[in-house]
């Protein structure tokens, strides 16, 4: 947390004025941000290493001594579809410290560790799933960017500056605000200090977009319109904001998690959380009416939104050996319809199933640390400090209209799917599994997702209806054909694509796509109407 600046004042916005560059975009009206809308030159930071299909180990199967064969297949199907290293900028390498997603933009902070000062903001374009883009960057060479929301065409930042730089600000603490389109900036930034050394948070009511700032900060509400401020509280040690239900909720390093009255600021009922660490990030998220709060070392709570009831605990699970006690906290918390991903630090992101009942399905099988996450119901973002962004794609089943998928169970097997010959079988739902072999007519509906190999071997015929990924970049993994194997929907292959004679990939409708990132033996037939994404059937 930065420091530098003793005295605080109160709000003070300063529109930065308009200075046209070559590329016909806004400027700054300063040197401290630097614009960048090369997105062949930005985008050289993703990379195909790893990605593909990832699994969920559970603690009980990490913990356990059992045969593979006995481990059941998982049900919540993610695809790593890019790393990205994280941005530098004259020998200094960012962190990631939150993620906003709406419709097909993602708007990415960043901050520096330590007491320099030195953010940024990435825009990326997630409209084509598999070819992810960086749109537009701000280089912040004097400000923490901490925290984003985008709000109706707006992005809101919540940001910690140095006063001394040229950007004309009272204080360290401030929201900044920019708009955007199409992945681009459309105006220039514009400044309001807050009372605080550092705004942590930003999220949006109904009516106002609302900062908080941490030590000795305030709850600050301001205008949509114009960042005018219209109501402040003050708090002792502020670190996350968030709103539903009809009530504002803060959490307080000290304090706990507070309700506000959204406009008036007149506090509610009080969450105590115990016993914190300084300085540490943490996050909330709401579910319908449930309040998921990230509690360090205690994992994350679940909180009635309307009084604050607790309604369960859910504990970090570890999967590994030798980790630091010290590093393992969930320091975020995020939600979509079906599920809770906890960023637990060294203990990695962990995913809990949401319904009547609550069950961790265990730790996604990627790479470092985890410091922050977020999801929609499409995708999940993963930050791990300095080693940058892991972007995955939730791939669960859809309804699907077909004959063929009527009345079909959903698959309740091993991590291991074998349809032995003379065993003819059918299942429909969300499926990952470590292999697959088909030696009779075999049936699926919906998302499968395969990280090893998946067999099609003779006197085996595969009818698939929806979405299949396979494999994993780089490795030996992939789908091998040896009889028939008909597919309605998308067929994403991260290893190999082996049609050997006597082989038949068979496409149906007249929407269906393959994408394969290795390499392709076709010593078979395919036929049907496809969109071959990357060429490799010409």
């Amino acid at each position: 947390m930065k420091t530098k600046l003793l005295s605080m004042v109160l709000v003070t916005i300063v529109l930065f004025s308009s200075c046209n560059r070559e590329d016909d975009v806004p400027g700054t009206g300063n040197d401290a941000i630097l614009l960048n809308n090369d997105a062949e030159s930005l985008s050289v930071r993703f990379s195909k290493d790893k990605t593909g299909v990832v699994g969920i180990t559970s603690e009980t199967a990490a913990n356990a001594r059992i045969n593979a064969e006995e481990i059941p297949a998982g049900s919540l199907p993610l695809e790593l579809i890019a790393q990205v290293e994280a941005p530098t900028h004259e020998g200094n390498v960012l962190q990631a410290t939150h993620v906003d997603i709406d419709g097909d933009y993602a708007y990415v902070t960043y901050n520096t560790k330590g007491t320099q000062y030195l953010g940024a903001l990435d825009i990326f374009d997630i409209s084509d799933v598999h070819n992810p883009v960086i749109r537009s960057q701000a280089i912040f060479t004097d400000a923490d960017l901490n925290a984003v929301d985008f709000v109706e065409g707006k992005l809101y930042i919540a940001a910690a500056v140095d006063v001394d730089a040229d950007y004309g600000v009272d204080g360290p603490a401030n929201l900044i605000t920019v708009s955007t389109a199409n992945g681009a900036f459309t105006s220039d930034f514009q400044f309001s200090s807050v009372e605080g050394y550092v705004s942590t948070d930003v999220a949006h009511t109904d009516a106002h977009v609302v900062s908080v700032s941490g030590t000795e900060g305030m709850v600050a509400l301001f205008d949509k319109a114009n960042s005018s401020l219209v109501n402040q509280v003050a708090f002792p040690d502020l670190r996350s904001v968030t709103y539903g239900g009809g009530k504002l909720l803060v959490l307080d390093g000290e304090e706990g998690v507070n309700s506000l009255d959204p406009v008036s600021l007149v506090k509610g009922y009080t969450i105590a959380l115990g016993e914190d660490y300084s300085g540490s990030k943490r996050t909330m998220d709401v579910h319908g009416e449930t309040l998921v709060v990230s509690e360090g070392a205690n994992g994350a709570g679940l909180y009635s939104i309307s009084n604050g009831a607790e309604q369960a605990k859910i504990e970090i699970p570890i999967v590994s050996d030798g980790l630091v006690t010290e590093e393992v906290v969930t320091n975020a918390v995020t939600t979509n319809e079906r599920h809770l991903f906890m960023a637990n630090g060294a203990a990695g992101v962990s995913a809990v199933a949401l319904g009547d009942d609550v069950e961790t399905l265990g730790v996604l099988d990627l790479f470092g640390s985890s410091n922050y996450v977020r999801a929609n119901n499409e995708y999940l973002f993963v930050a791990s400090g300095l080693e940058g962004l892991q972007i995955l794609k939730i791939n669960l089943a859809e309804d699907i209209v077909d004959d063929v998928c009527t009345d079909l169970p959903a698959y309740k097997g091993s991590t291991w799917m074998n349809i032995n010959s003379g065993e003819p079988q059918g299942y429909s739902g969300s499926v990952v599994a470590d292999g697959l072999n088909v030696n009779d007519d075999f049936t699926f509906c919906g998302s499968l997702s395969v990280k090893g190999w998946a067999n099609i071997n003779s006197g085996g015929t595969f009818n698939m209806r929806g979405s299949m990924v396979v494999g994993q970049y780089g490795q030996d993994t992939g789908l091998q054909i040896n009889s028939t194997m008909k597919i309605e929907g998308s067929l994403v292959i991260y290893g190999n694509l082996t049609i050997n004679s006597g082989g038949t990939l068979e496409f149906l409708g007249d929407d269906s796509s393959i994408t394969v990132y290795g390499n392709v033996w076709n010593n078979g037939t395919v036929t049907g109407e496809f969109d071959d994404t990357e060429g490799k059937l010409d």
